[in-house]
């Protein structure tokens, strides 16, 4: 678990100035002077810190202009509110994959982010394994939705929606304990590689993601996971 005397972002000892020093908020993005931050630049508010996850969900992606959604994901995920498991991440997914598109110059829909938000926020928690399909799957076809304007009655987009879901869930298969962080993780390669294909929408793709929660999962899969730090994969 994550030290509160470390930066929440990236793990780094935080810094304890004697004077102030200006500094970005990485949630807001306001600029306010501190005396505690990360040397590594990150910086969280003090209004950002007591906010609920979907309430930072929406203060990130209001200020980013990152084309990277998982980039924009580890940023949300890093946020105190933000469980280690649950249906939150369900929103999470659809919505950056939307903003991200939205960054490119991409046209998506009026309202679309909100719209992103709001579906996801409908896929309860649990539905990996007592319905079969993984919310963060789900996700991914949900951006798709949006981002086409699909409808149960549009044909080709609506089957492209479906497909979308379909491709994530293929690539999510792993056989391991439901992890929402790699669930999420998986999902936004999957999003990012898929609509390059189908879309011709192209995507910033993330560095190496390290994986920060390990110590919050007791049902991590340590080496047989992708973004665990000694991992082969």
């Amino acid at each position: 678990m994550k030290s509160t005397e470390n930066c929440g972002v990236c793990g780094k000892t935080l810094v304890y100035g004697t004077g102030e020093v200006s500094q970005q908020c990485v949630f807001c993005g306001k600029e306010f002077n501190t005396l505690i931050y990360c040397p590594a630049g990150h910086y969280v508010c003090d209004s950002c810190h007591s906010r609920t996850s979907l309430e930072v969900l929406r203060d990130v992606l209001a200020s980013t202009s990152s084309t990277d959604p998982a980039e924009i994901l580890e940023t949300v995920m890093s946020h105190p509110s933000v469980p280690m498991h649950g249906p939150e991440h369900h929103s999470m997914v659809p919505a950056v994959i939307v903003a991200a598109v939205k960054n490119t110059g991409y046209a998506v829909p009026e309202g679309a982010v909100e719209k992103a938000i709001d579906r996801g926020s409908k896929v309860p928690g649990g539905w990996c394994g007592f319905y079969g399909v993984c919310g963060a799957a789900i996700g991914v076809g949900i951006a798709v939705s949006v981002i086409t304007g699909a409808t149960p009655l549009t044909g080709e987009v609506r089957g492209l929606a479906n497909e979308a879901t379909t491709f994530a869930l293929y690539d999510m298969l792993d056989g391991g304990p439901r992890c929402c962080k790699r669930a999420s993780r998986k999902a936004l390669q999957s999003a990012v590689e898929f609509l390059k294909l189908r879309m011709a929408i192209n995507l910033s793709k993330a560095q190496e993601i390290i994986c920060q929660y390990v110590g919050r999962n007791q049902e991590c899969i340590h080496k047989d996971c992708a973004y665990y730090e000694t991992s082969p994969v």
